[in-house]
């Protein structure tokens, strides 16, 4: 039957409809429950999804499984490829880390009725993709197709995409693997087309390629449309010690080649779960996410690998790591012949490595308690999942905390409880805060859901959630008898302090310059910084500023690139948050932003004009044989440009001037032949400040601030 132009543009139209989820690793071994279940696999694969998965694995184990590595919760089929190694020119083999998998699923095709309806697998089905034996493109023959839509060679659903510096085109074989730096990905398209009967058949006939493969029409006696799976999984090629141009990357089943390469997978999705998801996502548009499909946003977990981590292998035998041979009876053919039975499977007669025959875990309950009610050790009460606050340098819960392999909500409140914290709360799964109080910049949900970023299970309790990244549970000791600790270091109680308003000098909460700091006098740190400290430390200053809590910077002008973002004297509602650390009513800057304030009693440092009967003249660098004025020399503690003026005018002589803060000299003429050079005074920031007075300039360290009079009278 030929399909319509209708047809045509609805495939067209389909391209796009899909989504993608991610998937960590949760099994390797020889297990394949579809080609050989209930006993060993011919070769190693890496698996998964649901933690059920074994030599047994069935649709209604899956479902039951506790947990799954990929990130719909809803989903716990298992998705398995074989394992790749590389083999070192001595003959041995090491295993390349699997670097986790992605399953794309897509609306596309049409039966031959021209259907375009997708209906969801059906609970038993188990689909095989691509065949272990190829050793050369296109040994297995054609897709059906016909004029409208062309076959497809069947060695097309599998591909290579090589991660390298540069991108190249995807490949049908692994070519030039050892310049993937960035990973290897193996991709698999599965068949879309579903005879409507058979839910898994030994030659895979009860399923089949579209013509195009990852397109195009279902061929006759294949009336269900099914969503068309895409898997990528990647490995990490570049991770393997001592790579040598005599070693050789194979995969599991004795291939060198990768035409061999082929995926499994296994039906293990909430059936109503994935019957909303086919016909409300994988519809025309979407970009793919998981946030476009709501009824899987709502079973949406990014935290897989911490939640369901790899289980311990069912079989046992040692198929990572370095390896003498290959897993089984496996022997490496390089084609261009198929691979032969005898070159990938054991005889009867060899020895078989014992199968642990595990008891199928069942999925446990997610606790979710309720606002306010009792959870965990007695009289704690929780206060709900809430983000971890970052509006301050202060967490949700801020005193003190521990992290544990084996974290629980039990564990974090009988730690906090015991070190005299009512509050404890549990974050990214393994860490644990505790607190007298609770920030008020923190934001609760109404409660633990799979949307709230509460999403990561305890591992010592995994029917608890334990938050998730920047998201914290949050719990509260009401025993009336319980008695806190007095040491309030570190702790958010701090927040709860009232703000004092900004004083009148208050210039207003400004950005950090570019390339330097905003203020860029002196600086100084404290554990009790206040306003107060930092107006004194900077007294010399016209301006100065707090910064994160506890930093004070020094200026006479806010450097190129600084700006004011807010006047605002109400404290509340400033950009600068962060209370000073010396006392917790005052609020001193935040990060990358300064609380600025004017000095009121500023005088500026001068470098005087005129002292007494002398003009200034400009500086002199000392030469290397001598002073540059040596008519008369004195120093004091109480120097100043006048102090040196009447000391120089006493002896009658034409020029004086001021070095190094204290020191005095005086001459009748400038002793040039020692070398010394004039020229104009520094900044000022390079000269010191008189011994005797703060606000006035002298000289520096073999620099002479010099001055001359015309008035003196031998």
């Amino acid at each position: 039957m030929q399909v319509s132009l209708v047809s045509i543009i609805l495939l067209a139209g389909q391209a796009s409809a899909f989504w993608r989820m991610s998937c960590s690793l949760i099994m390797q071994g020889r297990i394949d429950p579809i080609v050989n279940p209930g006993a060993l696999a011919a070769h190693s694969h890496t698996i998964t999804g649901g933690s059920n998965i074994g030599v047994n694995a069935t649709y209604a184990s899956l479902i039951n499984s506790q947990c799954t590595s990929c990130e719909i919760t809803a989903d716990k089929s298992a998705y398995w490829t074989p394992n790749l190694y590389y083999q070192h020119p001595n003959g041995s083999f090491e295993s390349v880390p699997h670097t986790g998998a992605v399953a794309y699923y897509l609306g596309r095709g049409a039966t031959q009725n021209n259907n375009t309806v997708i209906s969801p697998y059906p609970k038993e089905l188990k689909i095989v993709s691509g065949n272990k034996a190829n050793r050369r493109y296109n040994a297995t023959g054609n897709t059906w197709g016909n004029a409208t839509f062309p076959s497809r060679p069947l060695q097309d659903a599998v591909s290579f995409a090589c991660l390298a510096a540069i991108a190249g085109p995807e490949t049908p074989n692994m070519v030039n693997v050892s310049t993937c730096i960035n990973g290897l990905r193996a991709q698999v398209h599965f068949q879309s087309c579903w005879n409507g009967v058979d839910l898994y058949k030994t030659d895979n006939s009860h399923v089949a390629y579209l013509s195009g493969i990852d397109n195009g029409v279902c061929p006759p006696g294949y009336p269900v449309l099914i969503p068309h799976l895409f898997l990528e999984t990647g490995y990490s090629v570049a991770s393997v010690s001592n790579i040598s141009d005599d070693g050789q990357y194979v995969w599991s089943m004795g291939d060198p080649t990768g035409y061999g390469f082929h995926g499994d997978f296994m039906n293990g999705w909430d059936a109503a779960i994935q019957e909303q998801a086919v016909a409300n996502c994988l519809t025309e548009g979407g970009d793919g996410s998981i946030q476009a499909c709501p009824v899987l946003n709502s079973n949406d977990v990014n935290e897989m690998e911490q939640n369901c981590p790899e289980q311990p292998s069912q079989v046992l035998e040692q198929v990572t790591g370095l390896i003498d041979k290959l897993p089984g009876c496996v022997n490496i053919t390089y084609g261009p012949n198929s691979a032969t039975a005898a070159d990938m499977e054991c005889p009867a007669s060899a020895p078989k490595p014992s199968i642990v025959q595990t008891v199928d875990s069942t999925p446990l309950p997610t606790a979710n308690p309720a606002i306010g009610g009792s959870y965990g050790n007695a009289f704690n009460k929780y206060l709900g999942c809430g983000n971890d606050s970052y509006q301050s340098p202060l967490r949700t819960l801020n005193a003190i905390y521990t992290t544990a392999a084996n974290m629980s909500i039990e564990y974090c409140q009988t730690y906090c409880n015991s070190q005299g914290y009512r509050y404890s709360g549990v974050e990214y799964a393994t860490q644990c805060y505790c607190d007298l109080a609770v920030n008020p910049t923190a934001e609760f949900y109404a409660g633990i859901n799979l949307t709230s970023g509460c999403t990561m299970t305890c591992p010592g309790n995994r029917a608890e959630l334990c938050g998730g990244p920047n998201h914290v549970n949050v719990f509260n000791n009401t025993d009336p008898q319980f008695v806190p600790t007095n040491n309030t270091a570190n702790s958010v109680i701090q927040l709860l302090t009232p703000l004092k308003a900004f004083a009148s000098n208050y210039i207003g909460c400004a950005s950090e310059g570019q390339g330097g700091r905003a203020l860029n006098g002196t600086s100084t740190y404290s554990t009790s910084m206040t306003i107060e400290t930092c107006a004194a430390a900077c007294a010399a200053y016209q301006y100065y500023g707090l910064e994160y809590s506890n930093q004070c910077f020094c200026g006479n002008a806010l450097a190129s690139g600084s700006t004011i973002l807010d006047t605002k004297k109400n404290v509340l509602t400033s950009h600068c948050t962060m209370r000073c650390a010396g006392d917790f009513g005052e609020v001193c800057g935040a990060g990358n932003l300064l609380s600025v304030y004017k000095n009121l009693a500023y005088q500026p440092v001068i470098i005087p004009a005129v002292a007494g009967i002398y003009t200034q003249q400009g500086c002199v660098t000392e030469g290397s044989s001598g002073k540059a004025l040596s008519g008369a020399f004195t120093s004091s503690n109480s120097m100043t440009t006048e102090f040196c003026a009447a000391f120089c005018k006493s002896k009658k002589f034409k020029y004086m001037g001021v070095e190094y803060g204290r020191e005095c000299y005086c001459d009748s003429k400038i002793e040039t032949q020692t070398g010394a050079k004039f020229g104009t005074c520094p900044l000022g920031s390079q000269l010191l400040l008189c011994a005797g007075n703060k606000y006035e300039y002298c000289g520096t360290g073999g620099l002479l601030q010099l001055y001359m009079t015309t008035n003196i009278v031998a």
